[in-house]
C-alpha cells in the first residue's frame, strides 16, 4: 500500500455520461468577451462584448431564438469588475440536451472581482487616539466614498491584508458552563482603565473565542462604560463570553479595527464616520492604486425558482464555470443566537457568503477556477443543489469554509443531494472565520466526497452534519432552519431512529481524501467530523496525518446523535497530541483500518467509545491495526464490562514498539468481557512506517487475523 501523490475523479455513471459530454462535445455557438471589447459589439472573437452580464443576456436572447445548440462563452485574461452580483435565472440555464460554459479563453486568466480602487492618500499629521508611538509619521490616509458600504476586508497586491488587531486579551470570567445566562452574550468586562484607548474608532469590533471553544465571534461593540471597564456589545455571542474549556488559554479577546492595534506595515483602520482608510504600507511609501475595497461578499449566483415553503422548485440546469478566478470578496457577518446559524454558528443557513453561489440548481459544474483572496467562503450549494459537479478547482486564503453544501432545515423536503465534490485544492482558508471547514455537507445526501486535499485549516477538513436544536422559539442553534409544518407533532425529543427521517445528511461518501495540518488554531475539532446526520454515511481509504498540535482532537469523531455509519481503510498516521485516531458516540462501524498516533495527553485511546453502553450498542470493530510507539499509550478508550458487553469488536491487532504491557492488559480486560477473542499483541510488520509506507510484509499476523490490505491513494507522506 504506497502512498502515492495522485488523484483520479469518481462519480457515477449517469455525471460520467453528462460530464464527459460536457468536454467532448464541440460547441455550435460561440459568444467572447474581453476587457477590451464593447458591449455595442456583435460579441465575435474579432469584436468582443465588455461584460459577462451583457454575454449572459445576449446567451439568452439566442437560446430563445435557436434550436438546441451548445453554446460556450469565452473570456479573455483581465479583470471584471462587479457592482452587483452577477445573477443567472431559469431564463439562463441549457435546455435538455445542452451546455453552456463561461470560460477562459486557453492561456488566459479572467479574474471576477468588485474590487474598488482607494486613491487620495495623504500622508497622516494628527496621530488619532490609541495609536502606537511607533506607528507615527508611518500612517497613510484616504477618503472613502459614500458610495462603498462597509467593509471588512482590503486588499493589494500582496493578498489580504491585516486587518488592525490588538495582542490578545484575557477573559476576566472564569469557564463555569459554556451557556451562560443573557448578559454572559452581550457583555463583556475589561480591566477597569484599559478601555480608553482601545475602541477607537468607535466602529471597532471584538473577536473572541467564548467557553466553547469550538466556535469564535466577530461582535460589534456598542458601547463601552469606561468607569467599570464594561463592554456592551451590539450582538449576542454563540456561547457565554468567559474563558474557554478545555486547553485553550483565557487569552482569547481580541479588538479589531482600532488604532491601538495599527503597530506594524501592512495593517489598516476604516473610520466609518468619518469615511477615512488608515494604513501603514508595508514599504512606507504612498499607497499605489493596488489597495482595493469590495463592494460585493457574492460575485456570481445560480438561482432558480425557489418555493421555500411549498414543495416543489424549479432549478436552473446546465451552466458551467471553467478556468475562472474568483476573488476579492467582503467579509460576510455571523453574531450568534439567531437561529438561523448552521452548527456552532459555523455559517449562515440560506444567506450569500461564498464568491459562487447555486441556489435553485442541478446538473451544473464547477471546474480548474480559483477562489483565492476573500472574507468569506468560496462555493455554496443551497437548497436545492443536485448533480452539481465540483472539480479540480484550488481554494485558498479565504475568510470562511471552502465548500458548503446546505440543504433545507429537518422536514420533508429533501433536495440538496447527489453532488460530486472531487479533486479540490483547499487550504489556507478561515482566514477571518477560524472556525471554517474545508467542506461541510449540511442536510445534503447521496455526494461524493473524493480525493480532495486539505490542509492548513484553523479548525476542521470535512464535515458531514445535520445537528439541529429543536427549538420553537426560533432561539437555539439552526432552529429556525426546522419545517415545522412538515414535522407534524414531532417536538425534536424523539430517538434519532425517529427523527432521523427528516435529517437529509445519509448515504455520503468520504473516499480518499488527503487531510494533514489541520486544527491550527481552534479547539475539540476533527479531521472527518460527522454528527446528527443519517444512516448510511461512508468514511473510507481517507489519508488524516501530520497535525501536530495538541488542538487537534480525533482524526476521524461519530459525535452526537450519528449512528449507522461505516469507517473503513483509513490511515491515520501522526495526527494531534492527543492521539485519538477514532472516536464515536453511537451505532457505528469500524473496519480495516490503520492508526499509528504519538501517545495521548488525555489518555482517552487511540479508539475511544465516548457514550454510555446503550447508545453505542450494536457497534462493530474488527480487523484493525493499532500501532503504538511510546510506554503506556492506550489503545481503545472508554471501555467497561457493560459497553464490552453491548459491542462486537474482534480480529484487531494491537502493537507498541517499546511496552507490551499496554496491549497485554487491555485485551485480558476485553477477553475477561468476551471480546477480543481472537485479536493479538504483535507486530504487523509494515514495510516502512516511518517514512508512510503502510504496505504489509507478506507474513504479516494482521492478514492471517483478516486485514483485507488496501492501496492508499490519498496523498504523499509530508511533513
Amino acid at each position: 500500500m504506497n502512498i502515492k501523490h495522485f488523484f483520479y475523479s469518481y462519480t457515477c455513471v449517469g455525471l460520467i455520461i453528462f460530464f464527459f459530454s460536457i468536454s467532448t462535445s464541440c460547441s455550435a455557438k460561440d459568444f467572447y468577451i474581453s476587457t477590451l471589447g464593447n458591449d455595442r459589439n456583435p460579441g465575435t472573437n474579432e469584436l468582443p462584448f465588455a461584460t459577462i452580464s451583457h454575454a449572459r443576456d445576449e446567451v439568452r436572447k439566442w437560446n430563445q431564438k435557436n434550436s438546441i445548440e451548445n453554446i460556450t462563452i469565452w473570456l479573455s485574461g483581465g479583470e471584471y469588475r462587479l457592482s452587483r452580483t452577477l445573477v443567472f435565472g431559469l431564463e439562463d440555464g441549457a435546455k435538455a440536451g445542452q451546455t453552456i460554459i463561461y470560460t477562459s479563453k486557453p492561456g488566459e486568466k479572467p479574474v471576477i472581482n468588485s474590487d474598488i480602487s482607494i486613491s487620495g492618500w495623504k500622508r497622516l499629521k494628527n496621530m488619532p487616539k490609541g495609536l502606537p508611538t511607533n506607528a507615527y509619521g508611518k500612517i497613510w490616509v484616504a477618503p472613502v466614498p459614500e458610495s462603498i458600504r462597509d467593509f471588512k476586508v482590503v486588499y493589494s497586491s500582496q493578498g489580504m491584508l491585516p486587518r488592525a488587531r490588538t495582542k490578545a486579551i484575557a477573559h476576566l470570567r472564569k469557564y463555569d458552563n459554556w451557556i451562560g445566562t443573557d448578559e454572559y452574550h452581550t457583555m463583556i468586562p475589561f480591566l477597569k482603565g484599559t478601555t480608553d484607548d482601545l475602541f477607537n474608532p468607535v466602529k471597532a469590533e471584538i473577536l473572541v473565542i467564548p467557553a466553547a471553544p469550538w466556535t469564535m465571534n466577530i461582535l460589534p461593540v456598542k458601547s463601552v462604560d469606561a468607569s467599570t471597564g464594561m463592554v456592551y456589545l451590539g450582538a449576542s455571542s454563540t456561547y457565554a463570553l468567559a474563558a474557554p474549556r478545555y486547553y485553550m488559554g483565557s487569552e482569547s479577546i481580541w479588538v479589531e479595527n482600532t488604532f491601538a492595534g495599527l503597530d506594524v506595515p501592512g495593517k489598516w483602520v476604516f473610520d466609518f464616520d468619518a469615511r477615512l482608510l488608515y494604513y501603514w504600507p508595508l514599504d512606507n511609501k504612498m499607497p499605489g492604486n493596488d489597495v482595493v475595497v469590495p463592494h460585493l461578499i457574492e460575485m456570481v449566483r445560480v438561482e432558480g425558482q425557489i418555493d421555500y415553503n411549498g414543495p416543489i422548485d424549479f432549478p436552473v440546469k446546465g451552466l458551467i464555470f471553467k478556468g475562472l478566478t474568483f476573488t476579492h470578496g467582503n467579509r460576510f457577518e455571523s453574531a450568534g443566537q439567531t437561529g438561523l446559524g448552521l452548527q456552532h454558528d459555523w455559517e449562515r443557513f440560506d444567506e450569500s457568503t461564498a464568491l459562487l453561489r447555486f441556489r435553485g440548481a442541478e446538473n451544473c459544474s464547477v471546474e480548474n477556477c480559483t477562489f483565492i483572496n476573500s472574507g468569506g467562503s468560496g462555493i455554496r450549494l443551497d437548497l436545492y443543489a443536485q448533480n452539481i459537479n465540483v472539480n479540480n478547482n484550488e481554494l485558498s486564503e479565504l475568510g470562511g469554509a471552502g465548500i458548503l453544501l446546505a440543504g433545507y432545515g429537518p422536514g420533508t423536503k429533501d433536495v440538496n443531494k447527489n453532488n460530486v465534490i472531487t479533486n479540490n485544492d483547499i487550504h489556507h482558508i478561515g482566514r477571518q472565520w477560524w472556525h471554517s471547514l474545508g467542506i461541510w455537507v449540511w442536510q445534503s445526501g447521496n455526494n461524493m466526497i473524493s480525493h480532495n486535499t486539505i490542509h492548513d485549516v484553523p479548525y476542521g477538513a470535512i464535515v458531514i452534519s445535520g445537528r439541529i436544536n429543536w427549538d420553537k422559539s426560533g432561539k437555539a442553534e439552526c432552529s429556525r432552519t426546522v419545517r415545522w409544518a412538515e414535522t407534524g407533532a414531532f417536538t425534536g425529543k424523539e430517538s434519532w431512529i425517529e427523527r432521523e427521517r427528516f435529517l437529509h445528511g445519509r448515504h455520503n461518501r468520504i473516499e480518499d481524501n488527503d487531510i494533514y495540518r489541520v486544527m491550527e488554531v481552534m479547539q475539540d475539532g476533527n479531521g472527518v467530523y460527522i454528527t446528527g446526520a443519517g444512516h448510511g454515511n461512508v468514511v473510507r481509504g481517507n489519508y488524516v496525518h501530520d497535525t501536530p498540535g495538541m488542538a487537534a482532537g480525533e482524526a476521524i469523531r461519530c459525535d452526537d446523535d450519528q449512528h449507522e455509519t461505516t469507517i473503513e481503510n483509513n490511515v491515520i498516521f501522526r495526527y494531534g497530541t492527543h492521539g485519538v485516531g477514532i472516536a464515536s458516540k453511537g451505532r457505528n462501524h469500524i473496519f480495516n483500518n490503520i492508526i499509528a498516533c504519538p501517545p495521548g495527553r488525555v489518555n482517552r485511546g487511540m479508539l475511544s467509545f465516548e457514550a454510555d453502553s446503550k447508545t453505542i450498542a450494536g457497534s462493530r470493530v474488527f480487523h484493525n491495526i493499532f500501532f503504538a510507539t511510546l510506554p503506556n499509550q492506550p489503545f481503545v478508550g472508554g471501555m467497561d464490562q457493560i459497553k464490552f458487553g453491548n459491542i462486537e469488536i474482534d480480529g484487531n491487532i494491537y502493537f507498541n514498539v517499546s511496552d507490551h504491557k499496554t496491549a497485554d492488559a487491555y485485551l485480558d480486560l476485553a477477553r475477561k468481557n468476551g471480546c477480543e477473542m481472537e485479536s493479538i499483541q504483535e507486530d504487523p510488520l509494515f514495510v516502512d512506517v516511518e517514512n508512510g509506507n503502510f504496505l504489509l510484509k507478506p507474513n504479516s499476523p494482521a492478514i492471517k487475523l483478516g486485514f483485507r490490505p488496501f492501496e492508499l491513494k490519498a496523498g504523499i507522506f509530508k511533513y
